[in-house]
């Protein structure tokens, strides 16, 4: 945690007591950023429009106790202050919540503990975060876990266990793990065990469920250790291989997708038909003609036909000439359209026309979708070999999960089905398939009442498809960093 400073809000009435604890943190140069609330109405605002590492409270306040900041600090470790003879209320704080308590001496020699137990409180939230989220991971794998202790003993299953084996955890906890090998007599099942490439997977065993049917695992083992390196449990994974049905699966899913894409390529050219039919009937020609540039756009990628046409340029003039031409469309909604792009203009290697294309659809999309007054933001970042661009708005969030959808063709069409949407909108899969013919990499992002955040990456210069998207992946939160 070196170097690390961390975020404290101290909730303590008395001026006196502040200024010993300021004095306190600059004497021992603690990496603390201090804020002061000197009651429970100033904690409440200062808690509702900021976030802390830690806060530390003493329990007598002007307006209130410790007790009434208790329910106001979420995840965030809190540390009661109390006097000499309340440890019985420091008992009950830590029952309701706290982290810990420290007890004030008038000569504020309490102090001195504050940085081990903050040290502490920290840590333990952080270890807190870890189990909880390796608890999660462990739940929600599709893979079958079950842990035993050194006896053999089963102590822990999780859902994807209950569902496989058909066992509910009542009935399998305490019972030895022999129950799910089949017995001798089925030897004749067992396959020699063998290693999947080398990885810790092993093949070649069969497991029996609580019916007794038999099915093929893979399964791969790990010991878990106390500190002094003795074993205390056993974590197997076990995977299903019915080669089988998964092969038969396999081909009956690609066979349902490829007739649903095939079905779907059909509606979406009776939807372009319908759309450019209404387009033209209502004399929107520059709509019609841009739905017609689209269909073929997508046409032409999905054939194989899409060539780009390599130039090196400035990609402050490409920004440029999209802001301009859709400053009418904005100023039409009152939208306030604005761009940013680093003082030193960045040079890539791309289809120009293509790159003012996909700027255009996402621009133009978030125009489009946010109400009148809003505002988008379009900033470009130089990051190293590549060039990452966001266009931020102020619209309805795109829905949980849907983040993906909005790029993909087929999802669009589907919605526009269910929808019974007079518009079509073929904007934003073009824009992917655009950007990673680049070997680029796009996403969407949203947060609740925040708007949406629209990126996309590109190599300055051609590199291949694989290493422009895993440095996208790498390079996406710096994309919305200033």
């Amino acid at each position: 945690m070196e170097n690390t400073r961390y975020k404290i809000l101290l909730i303590e009435d008395d001026k006196v007591d502040q200024m010993a604890f300021n004095k306190f943190v600059e004497e021992e140069n603690l990496p603390y950023d201090c804020t002061m609330a000197g009651s429970v109405s100033e904690a409440k605002c200062t808690l509702s429009s900021d976030r802390f590492d830690v806060v530390i409270v003493d329990y007598m306040l002007g307006d209130g106790t410790a007790f009434d900041v208790l329910d106001l600090v979420k995840d965030t470790p809190i540390i009661f202050v109390t006097g000499a003879g309340d440890e019985a209320i420091a008992v009950e704080a830590q029952r309701a919540g706290a982290y810990d308590y420290l007890i004030k001496d008038s000569e504020q020699n309490y102090l001195g503990a504050v940085p081990i137990t903050v040290e502490n409180a920290i840590k333990h939230k952080k270890m807190v975060e870890e189990l909880r989220l390796l608890s999660g991971a462990i739940m929600s794998t599709e893979d079958s876990v079950y842990i035993t202790d050194m006896k053999n003993k089963i102590i822990f299953v999780n859902q994807a266990f209950c569902e496989s084996y058909g066992y509910k955890k009542e009935d399998v906890i305490g019972e030895d793990s022999d129950t799910l090998w089949i017995g001798k007599d089925q030897c004749e099942h067992m396959a020699s065990g063998s290693q999947i490439g080398g990885s810790s997977w092993q093949v070649g065993f069969y497991h029996k469920r609580k019916d007794g049917s038999v099915f093929p695992v893979s399964l791969s083992t790990s010991t878990i250790e106390d500190e002094n390196g003795s074993g205390v449990a056993i974590v197997r994974s076990a995977r299903d291989i019915s080669d089988n049905i998964l092969v038969e699966d396999e081909l009956k899913r690609a066979n349902q997708q490829l007739k649903k894409q095939n079905q779907l390529k059909s509606e979406l050219a009776i939807m372009v038909s319908e759309t450019l039919m209404r387009l033209l009937s209502e004399e929107h020609i520059d709509k019609a003609r841009g739905v017609i540039s689209d269909f073929l756009d997508i046409s032409k990628v999905d054939e194989g036909k899409m060539k780009l046409k390599l130039t090196k340029f400035g990609f402050r003039s490409a920004v440029s000439e999209v802001v301009q031409a859709l400053s009418p469309l904005a100023s039409e909604k009152s939208i306030d359209l604005k761009s940013f792009v680093p003082h030193s203009d960045i040079v890539v290697e791309a289809d120009y026309d293509r790159i003012v294309q996909v700027l255009t659809n996402l621009i133009n999309n978030s125009i489009k979708t946010i109400a009148s007054n809003g505002c988008v933001r379009v900033q470009v970042k130089d990051i190293g070999y590549q060039i990452a661009v966001e266009v931020q708005d102020d619209g309805p969030t795109i829905g949980s999960g849907q983040t993906d959808e909005i790029f993909n063709l087929f999802a669009q069409i589907e919605e526009h089905l269910r929808s019974d949407k007079e518009d079509l909108s073929l904007g934003l899969p073009l824009a992917k398939e655009l950007v990673e013919m680049h070997g680029g990499c796009i996403w969407a992002e949203s947060e609740d009442e925040r708007g949406n955040i629209f990126c996309f990456t590109l190599p300055k210069f051609s590199i291949g498809e694989e290493l422009s998207c895993a440095a996208a992946k790498a390079g996406g939160l710096l994309c919305l960093q200033n």
